[in-house]
This record gives structure tokens, sequence and C-alpha cells, in this order.
């Protein structure tokens, strides 16, 4: 089984929202296609904040407040029950007129105790410029640097660290390339240098 994110909204296109908030409208995905597609999705709160590692229901609250103003869903519960269930109203028209899906393994999810939501957002963000559908046996992408930087508004050492999480997770491998020389030399006399960014190969298990 694969949840299905709009790919606009992995990659931060349009829509904004930060890698907790990612993590949470995942699994909103999730329980929506479980749902049949049905936008009114019941859900015990205090179980969902277990099942994505929140502790704090401000945390909560706040993640659904991003995803509400975002349009991602349609009601922002100010208050949560003490006991029985929710309801989260889910926006369907964003799924309905996404031309373009981020298609994860739900095996994802097995891992939100070993990884953090940064993390999380990487890989899908890795795998959203991943097309197999063109070339079967690509797995891999070359996302640079600096427009993870941009696009994610996460800092080097937060990359640096979610990265690391991820390739001890067997999650991602990464080549690195370094500069190299072109042969060629430009207007002052001086070498060109060739730029390669990381290939980043995400695990076929989630494929």
């Amino acid at each position: 089984m694969h949840v299905q994110v709009p790919t606009n909204v992995v990659r931060n296109d349009e829509i904004y929202i930060d890698n907790g908030s990612f993590l949470l409208y995942t699994r909103l995905c999730l329980l929506h296609f479980r749902n049949y597609n049905g936008d009114e999705i019941k859900v015990d709160h205090k179980k969902l904040m277990n099942n994505l590692n929140i502790s704090d229901t401000r945390t909560f609250k706040k993640r659904l407040n991003v995803l509400y103003k975002e349009g991602l869903i349609l009601n922002n519960p100010s208050t949560m029950p003490r006991k029985g269930e929710m309801i989260i109203l889910f926006n369907s028209k964003i799924i309905k007129e996404s031309p373009h899906f981020t298609k994860m393994d739900i095996s994802i999810f097995e891992y939100i105790d070993k990884i953090n939501e940064h993390s999380f957002r990487l890989v899908f963000y890795y795998k959203s410029h991943i097309n197999k559908d063109s070339n079967k046996h690509l797995n891999y992408c070359y996302v640079g640097f600096e427009t993870l930087k941009v696009k994610l508004k996460m800092g080097g050492a937060t990359i640096n660290e979610a990265n690391k999480s991820l390739v001890k997770n067997k999650l991602i491998k990464i080549t690195k390339h370094k500069l190299e020389e072109t042969g060629t030399y430009d207007k002052n006399d001086e070498l060109i240098f060739d730029r390669y960014n990381n290939h980043y190969t995400v695990n076929d298990d989630l494929f």
C-alpha cells in the first residue's frame, strides 16, 4: 500500500507548510484514502498524535492550524475532545486537481520513531524528483543543496543531520560529487569548474 501526496505540497510550490505539518498532512492523506476518499475523517487525536510522535497538544493544534490556513483541511478544531473522536475535514479538491503525485510505500511510517520530521520531508522531496516510469532502473535524483535550503526553509546543519539519519536507517544512499575541472578557461584565464550535485538514492522498498 502507498500514500500519495500532491507533489506541489511535497516541494512547497505555491503551498508552503513546515516539515512537522507536512508529516501530519501525509498521515491525513493516508487516512483519507483509507476512508474511501471521504472528506470527513474521524480520528482519535491522542492516537494520531502518538502515531506521529507529537507529545504536546499545542504542537498538534499548531500544525492543524497551518494546514487550515493553507487550505489543506477545511476546519480548524479549536478544542481537543477529552474522549472519543474528533472530525477533520480533508480538502479533497487539492487531491483531485493535482496533476502530479509523489507516491511512497506506507512502510515509511514505521520509521517515525527513528527519524524526525525533517528526514521524513527530505525522503519525500528526493522521491518527488525520481521518475521510474521513464526509467525503471532510476532510483536516484541530484537535488542541489541550496535548493533544499530555499524550498524547505531548512538550515544546512538541519539538512545534514536529517540526511545522516536517513542514511543510518538505510532509507537513502548519498553519492558525493566534488568540483571537477572542465579543461576550459573563462575570460580571466581561470579554470572553469563543473559543480556536481550529490546523488540521492532512495531505497527501492519505498517505491
